[in-house]
């Protein structure tokens, strides 16, 4: 057995995370293209970004995500892909840390309007995990 031999279940996992981690994110943006506003008004409950960028952002986010979900699954410039997706659950982690350090109770709008969270715990293990498959499949790109 060679140092390069991989088992054939190893691309069949690969494979579903890709196609997990892709399906999230479309289902994410596809969620918030319909409710522009409402976005916004999630964006704002975390208390970070200058008024100005908060309509800006909740206009290209949604579109971005399922860009990025589609070339995952695709394979068009997946690993630039993957990048801009772990980018983004850096960003979602530290956006839902930072309100939950402060104390805020943020919709954050993950999944469409009135997501509000039950837990931001349970949210902030979601963009983790998230976080994790990203870097996994990142990796497995590099390769």
């Amino acid at each position: 057995m060679t140092a390069s031999f991989k088992p054939h279940g190893h691309r069949f996992i690969l494979h579903g995370l890709r196609w997990t981690l892709a399906a999230v994110f479309i289902y994410a943006g596809w969620e918030k293209l319909g409710s522009p506003a409402d976005f916004s008004e999630s964006i704002a409950s975390f208390s970070i970004l200058p008024y100005s960028l908060i309509n800006p952002l909740a206009l290209a986010l949604p579109p971005f995500e399922i860009v990025l979900g589609l070339a995952i699954i695709i394979g068009f410039q997946r690993r630039p892909a993957l990048l801009a997706l772990v980018a983004l659950n850096v960003v979602f982690s530290l956006a839902l840390g930072s309100a939950i350090a402060r104390g805020i109770r943020v919709d954050c709008g993950c999944f469409g309007p009135g997501s509000l969270s039950t837990s931001e715990g349970w949210d902030l293990a979601r963009d983790f995990l998230l976080l994790a498959v990203g870097l996994i499949l990142y990796r497995a790109e590099l390769r």
